[in-house]
């Protein structure tokens, strides 16, 4: 399969698609909480560890990776811009900074909230809400681009539903129309 990662993200735009038409993606319900949310957020976390992993292999294929501060360490100084990718939801009027606690040296609160759910799902099941899969979901966007970047920016891409758009960022797009643009690659396409 070509792409694997970009597919599979695909079917998470799906599965928050049909999520949407039952409970409305807004922050008034950001701590909403569901057997359904515990599934999308370890399937996203689960998904971010292996794409996080390639792409630290891709940069760096000599330099072992163990776990998120490994991955935060060497993707950081390789894209000093990640930290400060925005990922924007414009159907409800929605834009996340997943990774901004990277730029502090810091792990995302979502992501220590997945590995909670994962490992205490039965303490820490209210943790598996709307807030934390939408935040892993749009971080996933973001590593999916980064792994996947050549590839997107030579080709017009079918864009997912509900990651349709992104804000500016440094100067660039992030999936925007048939241009795409992330900080740390040269803006050669648009």
């Amino acid at each position: 399969m070509e792409r694997p990662h970009w597919q599979y993200y695909l079917t998470v735009v799906d599965d928050l698609v049909t999520l949407s038409r039952y409970v409305e993606i807004t922050p008034s319900n950001y701590g909403t909480h569901s057997v359904e949310l515990v599934r999308l957020l370890l399937t996203v976390g689960s998904e971010i560890d292996v794409v996080a992993k390639v792409l630290c292999q891709s940069v760096r294929s000599d330099t072992p990776v163990r776990n998120i501060d490994d991955y935060r360490d060497m993707l950081v100084k390789a894209f000093p811009g990640l930290p400060k990718v925005e990922v924007s939801m414009p159907k409800f009027g929605l834009t996340f900074s997943p990774w901004a606690e990277w730029e502090a040296g810091m792990n995302p609160s979502w992501w220590r909230k997945y590995n909670d759910v994962k490992h205490e799902r039965n303490v820490c099941f209210a943790d598996a809400n709307l807030e934390n899969t939408l935040l892993a979901s749009a971080g996933l966007c973001v590593l999916v681009c980064h792994l996947y970047h050549e590839y997107f920016a030579t080709k017009v891409i079918m864009r997912p539903v509900l990651f349709l758009d992104a804000k500016h960022i440094s100067g660039g797009h992030l999936l925007c129309g048939n241009m795409y643009r992330l900080p740390d690659y040269p803006n050669s396409v648009g």
